[in-house]
């Protein structure tokens, strides 16, 4: 009888935990967002080079030169650059120099640097670094990288910047660190946020899987969850709008039309004080992603991952093992207490996984656990086959 009790126990708990995993695609379902920041950082603008195309690669930077000494009238900030600039401009060297003095306009742009894994041929640059508790094994390593040319680093912000899809390919997680040796240095995504939030991030920190962004006097500004790789989640829930998006040589002409007196063909004053990024539109320089709702690029998942952050982190830390396994295990043990009574065995049930969901979304609210309904439902069968699992068991004398 013992033994068909352990083993009632042991194959309940089984398959509540086989239910769980099954249900993890819905496990920030019903749960709340963590508070957003202190300081909303808005929805940043996109100047895309997609009338670039035709052009052969690389395309000529005075394009992005023009464009960039254009908007800097309006005082955008933060600016960013989601482009491969590692190569220099192959027909007219001369332009690395006017884009560098383009630059300057800002404070400094922040710039991707591809990250590849570590071979002797590529170059090691030292990043900027944040403070951290905790072991940081399970981050994304960043050894080495494929750097701007170097004639753009010297007035702009370097930032390790690789995107890893799912298994299915689709795109659903952005990075917001990286582990390069035993430091922990941030994305281009994080630097531009920060820098948009007014958080300083070597006085930010990342303790255990949450990154505390502060100021430069220390005050906590926000509180953001990473997942295991250090990454956030991509928002592909909320209707299908693309944010405001202009092309690079209508910046231009809006410009010189500003200055003639003409209407302009954008509304540039739009852009002040506001975050710019500059994302290719071509599939040289910005593949188009897989996402849940279908093709987009790779500008859009930053934007729609950033207004995530704006509007409250969602949670997506997953609770440590033990905690799930020590939960379907007191739920095999509970519906075992209540013998063959099927009404209690119910109730029981439902009081469990209605405790088990409450602590989640208090979990949720607090430190950014996800997986309370999984869980939930997971502790809900176990209970109710536990009895089940036992009788059969007993009553076939299976041993």
């Amino acid at each position: 009888m013992t033994i068909s009790r352990i083993l009632a126990l042991l194959a309940a708990a089984s398959l509540g935990l086989l239910l769980s995993v099954s249900l993890v695609p819905w496990s920030r379902a019903l749960l709340p967002r963590l508070p957003a920041p202190i300081k909303i950082a808005e929805s940043p603008v996109v100047v895309s080079i997609e009338d670039l195309a035709g052009e052969s690669w690389p395309w000529p930077r005075l394009d992005l030169t023009l464009a960039l000494r254009a908007i800097s009238l309006y005082r955008p900030d933060p600016v960013g650059l989601l482009l491969p600039l590692d190569a220099s401009d192959t027909l007219e060297p001369v332009q690395d120099d006017q884009l560098a003095r383009a630059f300057a306009a800002f404070s400094p742009p922040a710039l991707p640097a591809t990250t590849f894994p570590s071979l002797a041929e590529t170059e090691k640059i030292s990043l900027l670094r944040i403070p951290h508790r905790g072991s940081i094994e399970s981050l994304r390593p960043a050894e080495s990288f494929l750097a701007p040319e170097e004639s753009l680093r010297k007035s702009s912000t370097l930032a390790a910047w690789k995107v890893t899809p799912e298994a299915n390919g689709e795109l659903r997680r952005l990075p917001l660190v990286f582990r390069q040796e035993h430091e922990v240095i941030p994305s281009w995504l994080l630097v531009m946020y920060a820098q948009a939030l007014g958080a300083d991030l070597p006085h930010s920190e990342l303790q255990g899987r949450q990154l505390i962004l502060r100021d430069r006097q220390d005050v906590p500004l926000q509180t953001i969850p990473l997942d295991l790789r250090g990454s956030v989640p991509i928002d592909w829930g909320h209707p299908d709008v693309f944010p405001s998006k202009m092309e690079i040589r209508g910046v231009v002409l809006a410009a010189e039309q500003e200055r003639i007196g003409v209407k302009p063909y954008y509304d540039l004053k739009s852009l002040s004080q506001k975050p710019v990024i500059v994302a290719g539109g071509l599939a040289e320089v910005d593949p188009i992603i897989d996402s849940p709702i279908g093709k987009r690029s790779l500008a859009e998942a930053v934007v729609r991952a950033w207004s995530g952050l704006s509007n409250g982190p969602q949670p997506v830390l997953h609770p440590p093992s033990w905690v799930i396994l020590g939960t379907l295990l007191i739920a095999s043990a509970l519906g075992l207490s209540s013998g063959n009574r099927g009404r209690v065995c119910l109730f029981e049930g439902l009081a469990l996984s209605g405790l088990v969901f409450g602590a989640g979304w208090i979990a949720a609210k607090t430190a950014g656990y996800s997986g309370a309904l999984p869980l939930a439902m997971g502790s809900f069968l176990a209970t109710l086959l536990a009895p089940k699992l036992n009788h059969w068991m007993e009553a076939r004398h299976v041993r």
